[in-house]
């Protein structure tokens, strides 16, 4: 595999902090990392258009209350990414755990729900080739540089009915989670030794979070959510490096839910991820996102005795963390990913646990670059109800 054109990628790639250089060979995990966008399987099935009213998503508290009786919920979510510029690409696989959860309710009118989410997951590895001069010689050597963490977000929700047709949340949020580094260099010639950096570098910060789940009678449901974020560091060791905020987050949806089984559902969101500016290097550009997207979920036929429901969305959104424009003139640029996804899901164990499935196909590009990257993402989210 020819990595070569993967080089300029690299040397324009950014620092977490000064003495961390971050050669990556990827659109999506620029700067701090991809926005896995805290949702669950289901949600993620119809596009991301049912987050603000599905309580497995981590998103609005107020929606927790839709759990009904005790649950607890695990998602994995492998991604197969290719990377191609002209006729040259890289394929890489990536496995996340993006969200856990466990919730309980507390009388008739009131849910609790504790959930640990990715908020942006950093984890790649590029190899590039290069050489250099040592004594008089040429030497050739292979370049891996690597990234395996996330920042993540451990938040315990309080939902409250005060009405059938009105829920509301509040939530605090405990922002956490680490990137390890590695860099290394392999020599052609044996005779000199391999070098290896590693470094690992953590974030502490705090939000608060609320929302609410209203029902317009049987035909529609309105949501929304809005975080709030608090102080976030990122340390090194037991020093603090740099201090930020958390980014903030409003997000709206509404569902038409007037025939029985469907939801035709629309969402859209912005998140203040500049707050992070504080965290990076004065070359990072970052981007104030929106997220959009449409779906749908229908029931579906029955198969061996388990009615599916079937799931269909569309999604376009801007990533965090652009691409520098470097010394090429281009200017920094925004990277753009438009998705469309598919999903199902069903009940199992006579209704105590239940199964869904989504599979995305994303497409990313930035206009200052000719690199673009496609990804096909398998999502599994089951819930077992004790």
């Amino acid at each position: 595999m020819r990595t070569s054109w993967i080089r300029p990628l690299a040397a324009a790639a950014l620092l977490l902090v000064p003495s961390a250089l971050a050669a990556q060979g990827t659109l999506s995990t620029q700067g701090f990392g991809y926005p896995t966008s805290q949702q669950s399987t289901r949600s993620l099935g119809a596009g991301g258009a049912l987050a603000e009213s599905d309580p497995f998503s981590a998103t609005n508290p107020a929606a927790i209350f839709n759990f009904g009786g005790s649950v607890l919920y695990f998602q994995a979510e492998p991604e197969y990414r290719t990377l191609t510029s002209g006729t040259e690409s890289e394929r890489a696989t990536i496995a996340r755990y993006p969200l856990v959860s466990a919730g309980v309710p507390i009388g008739t009118t009131l849910y609790a729900a504790l959930t640990a989410s990715n908020l942006l997951d950093r984890s790649f590895q590029t190899t590039a080739r290069s050489t250099q001069v040592l004594g008089g010689e040429t030497i050739g050597s292979s370049n891996t540089f690597s990234s395996n963490g996330a920042i993540g977000d451990v938040r315990l929700a309080l939902a409250w009915a005060p009405t059938p047709w009105l829920h509301l949340g509040a939530a605090g949020h405990v922002i956490t989670g680490d990137n390890r580094l590695n860099n290394t260099q392999v020599f052609d010639d044996s005779a000199f030794a391999v070098l290896i950096d590693t470094q690992t570098v953590t974030y502490s910060g705090k939000a608060l979070s609320a929302g609410f789940d209203l029902a317009a009678g049987t035909v529609a449901t309105f949501s929304g959510s809005y975080r709030r974020g608090g102080s976030l560091s990122i340390k090194r060791g037991d020093t603090t490096i740099r201090n930020g905020t958390v980014p903030d987050r409003i997000s709206l949806g509404a569902a038409f839910i007037g025939l029985r089984g469907a939801a035709f559902a629309v969402r859209t969101s912005r998140d203040t991820w500049s707050n992070l500016a504080p965290l990076a290097s004065a070359g990072l550009p970052i981007t104030d996102a929106w997220d959009t997207s449409i779906g749908a979920d229908v029931a579906g036929p029955r198969l061996l005795g388990t009615a599916l429901q079937l799931r269909a969305g569309a999604r376009r959104r801007t990533l965090p963390f652009g691409t520098p424009g470097g010394t090429t003139g281009a200017g920094d640029s925004d990277v753009k990913e438009s998705s469309f996804s598919f999903g199902t899901g069903s009940s199992l164990a006579r209704g105590r646990a239940n199964l869904d499935l989504a599979v995305i196909r994303a497409s990313r590009s930035a206009a200052n670059t000719a690199v673009t990257e496609k990804a096909w993402t398998l999502s599994v989210g089951v819930s077992v109800r004790p």
